[in-house]
């Protein structure tokens, strides 16, 4: 005897034993099924809780930041954005070096020469690059152009420059 047979056999006995009809045994099945569906999601679904952690609190800090002349915000999102932020302002002749924080959206910028530093200049080799800060727009053809996972959210909040 397989066990749907088996099981039509037991329902059967189960509502003659309290004298119910079919259509009321489907109803009790069917709360049944709801009640232990639910008792299922409960031990089973989802106990992701989100946690935030606050940082250690150290005396003493190690800087492996770099010391910057000039600090702008830079609106982006990930690696990609980080090396294509950081080359198109490398690129510029007055600028030594480049970091770009995925996390901060803060572009530290070091100069050669801070005499011969040019804002403009740096602001729209970031705008054409795709990116762009709280006081510029970005190029929208090269915005067009970044891959998927560089397309920012254009209404993110970034801090302007740390140096004015």
């Amino acid at each position: 005897m397989n066990f749907i047979k088996w099981h039509k056999k037991q329902v059967e006995k189960n509502l003659n034993m309290f004298g119910l009809s079919n259509y009321q045994g489907f109803w009790i099945s069917f709360i049944k099924g709801l009640i232990f569906g639910a008792i299922i999601m409960w031990f089973v679904g989802c106990k992701e809780q989100v946690v935030i952690k606050k940082a250690p609190a150290t005396k003493s800090k190690l800087s492996t930041e770099m010391q910057s002349d000039y600090s702008i915000g830079v609106k982006g999102n990930c690696g990609m954005c980080k090396t294509t932020i950081e080359k198109s302002v490398k690129e510029l002749d007055f600028v030594f070096d480049a970091e770009w924080g995925i996390q901060s959206k803060i572009l530290d910028v070091k100069f050669n020469d801070p005499s011969n530093f040019d804002v403009d200049a740096l602001n729209y080799a970031i705008t054409e690059s795709g990116y762009e800060t709280m006081n510029t727009s970005a190029n929208q053809t090269s915005y067009e152009a970044l891959p998927m996972c560089c397309k920012y959210d254009r209404n993110m909040e970034v801090y302007s420059s740390k140096s004015d």
